[in-house]
C-alpha cells in the first residue's frame, strides 16, 4: 500500500501543477486566454470562474481526507476538460483541444489510483476490525 500512496501522490502532483498553471494562465488574464476566451464566444469574467474553481479543485485534491471533495474536484476538472474539448470542437478549433485532451490524459491515472487507494484502505481497515465480525454458536439448551 505504500507504493500506491507514493504513486498516487506523485499523480496528485503532476495533476495539480497542471491545474495550477492552468488557474494563474486564467486568473492573470493572460492575451491569449482572454482571445481565446473570446473566440469560443464567451464573456472575459469567465476567466475568474474558471481560475477560482481550479484553485479549490486543488486545494481540495492537496488536501488529506474529504475524499468526497476529491472526487468532485475530478468530477470538476474533468467537466472542465470535456467542456473545453466540445466548445474547440464546436467552434471550429478542434486543433486547440490539445491541452484539453492533455487534462484528461493526466486525470485519468490520478482518478484510477486515487480509488485503488480508497479501495485499499478500505479493504485494510474491514481486516484491521475483523475480530469483531465473530461468528457466536448458540448452543442447545439440553
Amino acid at each position: 500500500m505504500k507504493n500506491i500512496k507514493m504513486i498516487n501522490w506523485i499523480l496528485v502532483a503532476i495533476v495539480a501543477l497542471y491545474f495550477f498553471l492552468s488557474a494563474y494562465i486564467d486568473l492573470a488574464h493572460t492575451p491569449q486566454a482572454v482571445e481565446t476566451v473570446k473566440k469560443l464566444g464567451y464573456s472575459e469574467y469567465f476567466l475568474d470562474i474558471l481560475g477560482i474553481a481550479k484553485v479549490l479543485g486543488i486545494i481540495a485534491l492537496l488536501t488529506p481526507k474529504f475524499n468526497r471533495l476529491k472526487e468532485w474536484a475530478y468530477a470538476g476538472f474533468t467537466f472542465d476538460a470535456i467542456s473545453a474539448i466540445w466548445s474547440n470542437i464546436a467552434s471550429g478549433y478542434p486543433t486547440e483541444s490539445i491541452a484539453a485532451v492533455i487534462a484528461i490524459v493526466l486525470l485519468m491515472p490520478s482518478y484510477i489510483v486515487f480509488r485503488k487507494l480508497q479501495y485499499e484502505i478500505h479493504a485494510e481497515s474491514a481486516n484491521k476490525y475483523s475480530f469483531m465480525k465473530r461468528e457466536t454458536k448458540i448452543r442447545p439448551l439440553a
